[in-house]
């Protein structure tokens, strides 16, 4: 039985390389933190490089060899706290490198390309679709996770830079191609352009607005139906996790089911737990903002939802310099965040990353942060 209250994101392998912490060390600490439950990375499912470094060095490869993924889920299933596997669906770089064909198309008519470390394929790219169910079927039979955490299930979009300032209008929506197109017209019986992305966007947002939402939300409800029936077929009592945009209704007039595809209520009958990416420095919000919008998004689904705020600040350099994100998170912030997220009707709580509070965790902030974590909901 899955306990939501308080998560912790394991996107790197920190705890292991750098700390080298054993499976039963690492288990002892988060569950002295308080935790509930993890999502985390594995070698089995190993994670590319985000805004977090999760990929393993040369210098580093001798000792990951070593990692055991089964025990230390096992070591975690001894501690009362689920293990959810993580696996990233659109966002593969090396899968997109060997198979560039399948970039998409925005409404300009601009084949994708990376954006500082983001880029990703839709859902209705089956072959994508395909290769992680491959990846998925191995990882549960080896680890029988108590869920698997679907990341970057969306339509692309890099959603770290939609700041309240930004202009949709602007902003790149995907896929006007003509694979995608073709998908469309043959689901809905809407005639639209096939050779030119940029008329068939027009004539979309112009007469097609409603059913091109809800094709595109459609499209990441099956995506996310294959994976669950692949994975429930091996486990059937497995949960599965959706790595959930932070974004209302209202914002940017709903880019986040136009744009993103991403509808918590269409995603309902396919997914358990809808994981909220609230990382309110991120997006340049208050600390009142992440309970807000996991309300909302509870409210949405009528799932189990939780609401993942920051450890630290990230986004700050490169191309993301000067775009007035605060420098650092406060240890106040980060308690007045969780009183807020508490004060709600969501499930519960989720910390990125474990990597910042095993880095914290013998100084004075740390201690005041994991005992406003163990203190939640008890």
């Amino acid at each position: 039985m899955l306990d939501p209250r308080v998560g912790m994101k394991i996107y790197d392998n920190v705890w292991y390389l750098r700390h080298r912490l054993e499976p039963e060390e690492a288990a002892d600490i988060l569950a002295g933190m308080g935790v509930t439950y993890v999502m985390a990375q594995s070698k089995i499912l190993p994670m590319q490089d985000t805004a977090i470094e999760s990929e393993v060095t040369p210098e580093q490869a001798a000792r990951f060899a070593t990692l055991d993924d089964r025990a230390f889920r096992d070591a975690l299933g001894a501690r009362g706290i689920a293990y959810f596997c993580s696996l990233n669906i659109g966002f593969d770089p090396k899968f997109i490198a060997a198979h560039p064909g399948l970039l998409p198309t925005d409404q300009f008519g601009r084949r994708e390309e990376k954006t500082d470390w983001y880029i990703a394929l839709p859902p209705d790219r089956q072959e994508n679709i395909d290769q992680k169910i491959g990846l998925l079927e191995p990882a549960v039979r080896a680890l029988q996770p108590d869920g698997v955490h679907l990341g970057f299930i969306r339509w692309p979009g890099f959603w770290e830079i939609w700041l309240p300032d930004a202009d949709r209008a602007a902003m790149p929506d995907y896929c006007y191609g003509p694979e995608t197109l073709s998908h469309f017209a043959a689901d809905t019986g809407i005639d639209v352009p096939m050779g030119d992305p940029v008329a068939a966007a027009t004539l979309i947002a112009n007469r097609h607005r409603g059913a091109w939402r809800d094709w595109k939300c459609g499209v990441t409800m099956q995506a996310v139906g294959a994976i669950r029936a692949a994975v429930a077929a091996i486990k059937p009592d497995v949960k599965v996790a959706i790595n959930t945009l932070p974004f209302f209704l209202g914002d940017f007039d709903n880019a986040v089911e136009e744009v993103f595809g991403q509808s918590p209520a269409k995603l309902a009958p396919v997914s358990d737990v809808f994981e909220v990416m609230a990382y309110h420095q991120i997006l340049r919000r208050d600390a009142a903002w992440p309970a807000a919008v996991a309300s909302d998004i509870k409210r949405r689904s009528g799932k189990t939802t939780v609401c993942t705020i920051q450890g630290g600040a990230l986004y700050l350099d490169g191309m993301h310099a000067g775009r007035g994100r605060a420098e650092m998170i406060t240890t106040d912030e980060f308690i007045d965040t969780i009183d807020a997220v508490e004060a709600t009707d969501v499930d519960g709580l989720c910390v990125f990353t474990f990597t910042d509070f095993l880095d914290m965790r013998d100084t004075a902030d740390g201690r005041r942060r994991i005992d406003r974590l163990k203190a939640f909901r008890r």
